[in-house]
């Protein structure tokens, strides 16, 4: 997620009044008839037919309360892979050696789904709910009940940097009173405080699966700390009448320490493995989806690393996907470089030291799908060592401890 300010610009086609057809050119002449009649009718017959289509494309872009014509001329498409759903790391929160299996998945994808996590199913109901029907109101409302900045309500623009992308969205700082109506900041309140707890756990597994002493190094960086910068996102993708494979939200990877996803039962989400595939994650709403972010590769000196990910928008008549995103981010004072319990045996730092806020205001001047870490990157004179260090680090995971499935 690109931490960029909100431009609000409604999505959608561009409806015509007038429809062409067929190319004039191309089109078989009608035949000559001596009673106009039936020509008459066969046009008439033809006019139905556009305004129907054209009544289901408008039926369809009324969840996004078009108010002005837009087209998706600057949405880039994504070439989609006919493969099956990633196998996706699993990681049962509530078995015995879960921060191994934690630690095997950031190592591994950068990217695992949390079942048994203790986030109470009915508050991600009830946001969901509540959330859906807030994307259903007209424009102009949206923007009235959620209109502060830099935080609010958006669409199509992601930053200021050119990056578009077919959804809607809102974007609120942990603790805000951004949105108006009541009953979906009453529902994201109480879901944010459920899935920030889950947050905390998880950053207390990966220590542990680091072999930190300190199992709440990295939990007090976010959830333990005095002015963290923890935001939550709902993301809402309308089906898209134009064209398949159009992009939702455009590849990047997650600036902060950790983020923590939930969806409804519409796919989208897809993850770059390692050799540079992109698969499709299979949704569930019954799970939560946790993406090491930028900032926990650099504090783990590489061993966990951020995973590139993108959205494509549902195709022609599938229901809506909606997600909500818990991104876990640090102080902007907090300094990120790599812990020094992780230093060990002479390995030398991949990363120059920053802070969060730093590396924030280098993130507003990206696009999407750029390298941010790059300009903090350190020439990898020992990273034949890093590897080979890291590699003797992992070790396998006995049966009796919760797997990576």
């Amino acid at each position: 997620m690109l931490l960029a300010p909100i431009y609000t610009q409604p999505i959608g086609p561009p409806v015509h009044h007038h429809l062409k057809l067929r190319d004039q050119s191309t089109s078989p002449a009608l035949p000559c008839l001596s009673n106009p009649a039936p020509l008459f009718l066969l046009c008439f017959i033809l006019d139905q037919v556009v305004l129907k289509k054209t009544a289901r494309v408008v039926r369809a872009l009324a969840m996004v309360a078009i108010t002005v014509p837009c087209t998706i001329d600057q949405i880039p498409l994504v070439k989609c892979p006919k493969v099956a759903n990633a196998a996706v790391p699993t990681v049962d929160m509530s078995a015995p050696g879960a921060e191994a299996a934690v630690a095997e998945a950031c190592r591994g994808v950068g990217f695992f789904r949390a079942t048994n996590h203790g986030a109470p199913a009915a508050l991600a109901e009830a946001l969901e709910s509540r959330a859906a029907a807030f994307f259903a109101l007209p424009h102009r409302e949206k923007l009235e009940h959620a209109s502060a900045r830099p935080f609010g309500y958006g669409s199509k623009s992601i930053g200021s940097n050119g990056d578009v992308g077919w959804l809607e969205y809102l974007l609120l700082a942990v603790g805000s009173s951004s949105v108006q109506a009541s009953s979906l900041r009453a529902a994201l309140e109480e879901y944010t405080v459920a899935v920030r707890e889950v947050g905390g756990r998880v950053l207390e597994l990966m220590a542990e699966g680091l072999g930190l002493e300190d199992r709440g190094a990295l939990r007090r960086m976010v959830v333990d700390a005095a002015g963290s910068d923890e935001m939550v996102r709902v993301n809402h993708y309308p089906a898209c009448p134009l064209a398949s494979g159009v992009t939702g939200f455009g590849e990047h990877t997650d600036p902060q320490i950790i983020s923590v996803l939930r969806s409804n039962r519409t796919g989208g989400l897809q993850i770059m493995l390692r050799d540079g595939r992109w698969v499709p994650v299979a949704p569930d709403p019954d799970s939560l989806f946790v993406n090491v972010g930028d900032s926990l590769q650099v504090l783990t000196n590489g061993r966990f690393r951020s995973v590139k990910h993108r959205v494509v928008a549902p195709e022609a008549g599938k229901q809506a996907r909606l997600s909500v995103i818990y991104f876990g981010g640090p102080a902007a004072t907090q300094r990120i470089a790599p812990l020094p319990e992780l230093l060990r045996d002479g390995e030398q730092s991949l990363y120059r030291e920053f802070t969060w806020g730093e590396y924030k205001n280098a993130a507003y001047k990206t696009r999407l799908g750029d390298h941010r870490l790059g300009p903090f990157e350190l020439p990898a004179a020992n990273a034949e060592h890093h590897c080979s260090s890291s590699s003797k680090a992992v070790q396998p995971t006995p049966p009796h401890v919760a797997r990576v499935h």
